[in-house]
């Protein structure tokens, strides 16, 4: 009965207009579904960071065999808190990719491609190597690199990953 009321008296205080105000775009956009997303003081209002990442060999020339399905650029930004998060958020640039290859294959060609470009492995996943990666660019920003898979226990011969850059 408390939980209920609270639910009633939450729904009440969003649909008068007093709780975050939401934002984001559809289909294919940069949706954050999350409270109002400004520019902040210790963002990046010139988009170097994003540009450092955008512009990354990493992130923008995959081994050989991978498929790039999807890019995303996240601009640094602050987002007003609201219920339970908010403050400011970094850079970020994500790339899909699909492989026939093993996951092995896939986790391995991918540290070898972010050590060439000066990336160091910092951690490791299921598959034992490494997932994980922190570069620092000669202007002093450091920023970090994960590969995830998408579908890790899917039967089919195709897999997708997720490689995501963030400053």
């Amino acid at each position: 009965m408390l939980l209920t009321a609270a639910a009633a008296a939450l729904s009440c205080f969003l649909l008068a207009g007093c709780g975050p105000t939401l934002t984001g775009t559809v289909a294919g956009g940069n949706s954050t579904g999350s409270a109002t997303s400004t520019p902040h003081s210790d963002s990046d209002p010139v988009g170097r960071k994003l540009n450092l990442l955008a512009t990354d060999p990493a992130l923008v020339n995959l081994p050989a065999g991978l498929a790039r399905t999807y890019g995303q650029q996240t601009p640094a930004h602050y987002e007003t808190p609201g219920f339970g998060y908010g403050g400011s958020f970094g850079a970020g640039v994500t790339v899909t990719f699909t492989s026939t290859a093993s996951p092995a294959d896939v986790y391995k060609a991918i540290g070898e491609n972010a050590a060439r470009t000066g990336w160091a492995a910092k951690g490791s996943g299921p598959t034992g190597l490494a997932n994980r990666w922190v570069k620092t660019y000669p202007d002093g920003t450091s920023a970090t690199l994960t590969l995830s898979s998408e579908d890790p226990n899917a039967a089919t011969l195709t897999h997708s990953y997720s490689l995501n850059g963030g400053i």
